[in-house]
C-alpha cells in the first residue's frame, strides 16, 4: 500500500495530517467523530495537506500508540477502526492509515473534560452537528425511525377513514380498526398513536406535512411582475390527499396535462404522470419531519417542474455525485414508506429513478437530481416544450443572412400585437357588457397570464376581490365575447383567435 491507493478516494472521506498534533488532538478526533456518524473515512498521518506529498513520520509506532490511546479516551461510544502503516516517499519512515468506520452505535462524540460535542461531515470538512442533525443520530442508533415514535394522542383522537378506503380501492383488503392500525405501526400496543399515525390520520395532525405548490410565471421566481399565476397551501390532511391535491395543482397548471381514459392515463403530456407520481410520493415519505420549520415545494415554470422537500440523502452522499443507475434504496421513514409500498403508490424495489428516467428516455433534456445536507430536488423538464420546438424546427425561418430588425429597434411579436388588440376589443366592445372597474381588472388579467397561461374561477375571484360565484359569471359573458377560451373544466385562456362577435351587447347585472 501506497499514498497511490488513496487517490480515487473522494475528498469528502479523506483528511491529511503530517503529524499527530498529539498536543491538539481536536484537530482530528473531531473527524473521527464526523466520520463515524456519516459515512466512514481515512485520516492519513505523515501526509503534507497541500501537495499530499507521503514523507513519514519520524516514529510511525509509537504514533500509532498515542493514536490508539487517543480514540479510547476522547471518542464516545468507541468507534470501529483500523490503524494500518504504509511506505512514505522516504526511506526507512512510513505513514499511517487511520480508517474509521460508520456506525452502528450512533451518535459519536468527541469528549475531554466539560466538552462533549458531536460532529458530522460536510464536503471535505468536520463539522458540529445541529440539534436536527444530532436527534437523526440518536434515532439512528436506537434502530428507530421518526415515524415509528409515539406520540401523546390516542387512537380516539384521530381515523384513518381515507387510509381505508383507498386501501380497499388500491388492494382490495379491508382495513381492520382493531387490529391494523397495530401492524401498519400507526399506533403503539398501549394506544398511542405514532407520527406515522399522525401523518396519514384524516385530520394530518402533523402541520411539518404541509405541501406549497406555486405556479410562477417565466422561468425563475419574481422575474416577472406579478409572477406567481396560481398558487396552494395544502395541510391538515392525510398524506394521501397532499399527494392527491399536488398531483392535481400540476395537472391543472400544465398546459397539456395527462388525460385519463378508462383506467389508464395518457402520457402525451407536459409531464409523465409516473414521474410526477413517483418524486412526489419520495418528497412525502423520504422528507425529514423533524425539521418543523419546512415544508415540501413544488414549483412550476414555464420549462420545467421542481419539487423539493427538506433533507438530503440519509448516508449523507449527494445525489449529483453518484450513479443514478447504483442508488440504493434507503428509507427515512419506514413505516409511511411501508404503507405507500401496500398502496402501490411506489416500488418496493427501489426503481423509482429508473423509472422516473424513462420517462424521458425519448427526449433530449433529462431530469436533474440535486441534494445536500439540507434538501432533496429533483426538476423534470417541460417535455411539451421540446415537442413544441422540435415541430418548429421544420418551419422556414429566417436566416441569418437575411434582413432582420437589430436588437435595438422596438419590434411587437405576434403575441404582443394580440394582446394589443384583445385590450382595444375589451376596451370597446366589450364596454357594453362590464363595467370599467371590472374591464380594467381584465385587462390586468390579461397582462399576467397572457395567451400561454391557464386560470381558474378562483383566481378570477381572488383577483377581483368578488366571490366564485360571480367570478364563474364573468368567465361565462367572457366566454360569449370571444375573449377568453375554455381549455377543459375549470381551465380557462385568453384567446389568441380573436373572434368577433356581436352578441357582447348585454349590459352586466
Amino acid at each position: 500500500m501506497d499514498i497511490n491507493d488513496f487517490k480515487g478516494i473522494e475528498a469528502s472521506f479523506l483528511d491529511y495530517k503530517v503529524s499527530l498534533e498529539a498536543n491538539k488532538p481536536k484537530s482530528w478526533l473531531k473527524s473521527v467523530s464526523a466520520f463515524a456518524n456519516t459515512k466512514g473515512g481515512h485520516i492519513l498521518f505523515g501526509i503534507t495537506d497541500g501537495d499530499h506529498e507521503a514523507i513519514g513520520l519520524d516514529d510511525a509506532q509509537g504514533t500509532a500508540s498515542k493514536i490508539s490511546e487517543f480514540l479510547s479516551t476522547r471518542i464516545s461510544p468507541m468507534v470501529n477502526y483500523t490503524l494500518i502503516t504504509f511506505s512514505s516517499h522516504r526511506e526507512g519512515k512510513y505513514c499511517l492509515d487511520l480508517a474509521i468506520f460508520s456506525g452502528p452505535n450512533y451518535p459519536y462524540y468527541y469528549i475531554h473534560e466539560h466538552t462533549r460535542e458531536c460532529y458530522v461531515r460536510r464536503g471535505d470538512r468536520s463539522e458540529l452537528a445541529t440539534t436536527l442533525e444530532l436527534n437523526t443520530l440518536i434515532l439512528k442508533g436506537m434502530n428507530q425511525t421518526y415515524d415509528a415514535l409515539p406520540t401523546s394522542y390516542q387512537v380516539s383522537d384521530v381515523s384513518f377513514t381515507l387510509l381505508g378506503a383507498t386501501l380497499k380501492r388500491e388492494t382490495g383488503e379491508e382495513f381492520n380498526l382493531s387490529q391494523d392500525p397495530i401492524s401498519m405501526g400507526l399506533m403503539t400496543e398501549a394506544g398511542k398513536v405514532t407520527n406515522a399515525g399522525l401523518l396519514l390520520c384524516d385530520q394530518g395532525i402533523l402541520k411539518q406535512s404541509r405541501v406549497v405548490c406555486t405556479h410562477w410565471k417565466g422561468i425563475t421566481k419574481g422575474a416577472v411582475e406579478g409572477d406567481a399565476l396560481d398558487d396552494e397551501e395544502f395541510s391538515g390532511a392525510s398524506l394521501i390527499t397532499l399527494l392527491n391535491n399536488a398531483e392535481s395543482f400540476i395537472r391543472n397548471n400544465s398546459k397539456n396535462p395527462w388525460t385519463i381514459r378508462g383506467m389508464h392515463r395518457e402520457e402525451k403530456s407536459d409531464y409523465p404522470f409516473k414521474a410526477v407520481r413517483e418524486v412526489l410520493v419520495n418528497a412525502l415519505i423520504h422528507r425529514d419531519y423533524q425539521n418543523i420549520g419546512s415544508e415540501i415545494h413544488v414549483d412550476m415554470y414555464d420549462d420545467r417542474l421542481d419539487i423539493s422537500s427538506p433533507g438530503g440523502m440519509m448516508n449523507g452522499s449527494r445525489i449529483q455525485d453518484l450513479d443514478l443507475k447504483m442508488i440504493p434504496s434507503m428509507r427515512r421513514n419506514e413505516i409511511i414508506s411501508d404503507i405507500f409500498g401496500r398502496l402501490h403508490y411506489m416500488d418496493r424495489r427501489g426503481s423509482g429513478i429508473r423509472r422516473v428516467m424513462n420517462s424521458y428516455a425519448d427526449f433530449d433534456i433529462k431530469p436533474i437530481f440535486y441534494s445536500n445536507e439540507y434538501f432533496f430536488l429533483v426538476s423534470l423538464p417541460n417535455r411539451g416544450n421540446e415537442l413544441r420546438s422540435g415541430m418548429k424546427s421544420n418551419k422556414t425561418q429566417l436566416t441569418p443572412d437575411k434582413t432582420q430588425l437589430t436588437p435595438d429597434k422596438t419590434q411587437l411579436t405576434p403575441d404582443k400585437t394580440q394582446l394589443t388588440d384583445l385590450k382595444i376589443i375589451i376596451q370597446t366592445r366589450a364596454a357594453k357588457s362590464f363595467r370599467k372597474d371590472t374591464l380594467k381588472k381584465i385587462i390586468n388579467l390579461l397582462e399576467i397570464y397572457e395567451f400561454a397561461y391557464p386560470f381558474n374561477r378562483q383566481i378570477v375571484a381572488t383577483q377581483f376581490g368578488i366571490s366564485q360565484n360571480a367570478a364563474s359569471r364573468i368567465l361565462k359573458k367572457a366566454m360569449e365575447c370571444g375573449i377568453i377560451r375554455k381549455e377543459r373544466r375549470g381551465i380557462y385562456y385568453f384567446r389568441e383567435a380573436l373572434v368577433n362577435k356581436d352578441s357582447c351587447y348585454s349590459q352586466e347585472k
